[in-house]
């Protein structure tokens, strides 16, 4: 029967129309087992390549098991040394080897110096992961209980990573008055040539073992990166800081701090998924000459089932001249929890 010209007009639409989602799907992922998958990149970070396919959805591949990758998607590429290089993936020479395409030539770069890569225009879902956890402890011979309650949200670009973090721990004991501590934290990290970086930063805090109603913080600085690979992340960063304080006793005040960072990070993102990091915080004040403030936290997770991990976290926090006049001079906990990641 002959197709009426409406009918073929609405076919030949139809068919330009989801040309532009057959043609997203034109990444190639060559397997060192052999095996060859055709989909889209999401991004690769920390050693594990998100590849969203058609039949099996979103897989994680890890990085060490491609052979090579081709894409006619353009991708920003981030190196070991802090490099980027910004075009479609072509055929590369060997396996050891990703070949992109930039707008001045083709350039052969090792996978093993490959730490991070995203499509130009990949989605802001697709950079953000979140994370809440819950913990729980009583014990019976002293009547304590403690609750904790955390968030955390990470945003991952080429060009930066902004993550935000809330916790919040009430502690509970018969014949006495329930503690509180609280922290909510904000950091944004611009990167620079030379694996060096901007830092932005702020938080809010209260805290009843230290005497804290309220502290609020905001500053800025420069760091260095000397370690940043598939499997370890460590920084180091200098500054200067605001801070308002208000005690829960006395006259506020507000001061102006130089501020020292350092952090470490582990990450392993094969079955079970597991993570280490360690952060140390100095704040030796300026205007208060003397006093000076440290903030060391450390923590582990560990996944027990899909994107549910147990927790074991601590926390330490010294002041050399608490304002409150009946505060104590240094506060630490430990926590075990459950954290489920969306």
């Amino acid at each position: 029967m002959p197709i009426s010209k409406s009918r073929l007009f609405v076919l030949v639409l139809l068919f330009f129309s989801s040309f532009p989602a057959w043609a997203a799907k034109t990444d190639v992922v060559f397997l060192n087992n052999g095996d060859r998958v055709t989909g889209e990149v999401k991004s690769l970070e920390r050693g594990m390549l998100e590849f969203k396919t058609d039949h099996m959805g979103t897989v994680l591949i890890e990085w060490e098991d491609i052979e090579e990758i081709i894409s006619q998607t353009g991708q920003s590429v981030e190196l070991t040394n802090g490099q980027r290089f910004y075009g479609p993936l072509a055929k590369p020479e060997n396996s050891d080897m990703l070949m992109v395409a930039t707008p001045l030539g083709a350039i052969g770069v090792s996978t093993m110096d490959v730490v991070s890569m995203y499509p130009v225009e990949s989605g802001f879902w697709n950079r953000l992961d979140l994370s809440a956890q819950l913990g729980f402890a009583w014990d019976k011979g002293s009547s304590v209980g403690k609750y904790s309650f955390g968030l955390d949200a990470e945003y991952r670009d080429p060009k930066f990573i902004t993550r935000a973090r809330f916790t919040t721990e009430i502690t509970t004991q018969q014949g006495r008055d329930d503690t509180s501590r609280a922290v909510l934290s904000a950091s944004h990290m611009v990167f620079r040539e030379n694996k060096k970086f901007i830092p932005y930063f702020g938080n809010l805090e209260q805290n009843d073992e230290l005497g804290i109603d309220l502290r609020a913080l905001i500053g800025a600085g420069i760091g260095w990166v000397p370690v940043r690979s598939n499997r370890n992340w460590f920084s180091l960063a200098g500054g200067l800081a605001v801070n308002r304080e208000i005690p829960m006793d006395g006259a506020g005040e507000t001061n102006l701090e130089a501020v020292g960072m350092l952090s470490y990070e582990y990450y392993r993102y094969a079955s079970p998924e597991r993570k280490f990091d360690v952060s140390l915080t100095v704040f030796p004040s300026l205007t208060d000459f003397g006093r000076w403030r440290a903030d060391f936290s450390t923590s582990f997770r560990w996944e027990m089932l899909s994107d549910l991990f147990w927790v074991l976290s601590s926390y330490a926090s010294y002041d050399s001249d608490p304002l409150s006049i009946n505060a104590e001079n240094s506060d630490y906990g430990f926590n075990s929890s459950l954290a489920y990641k969306f």
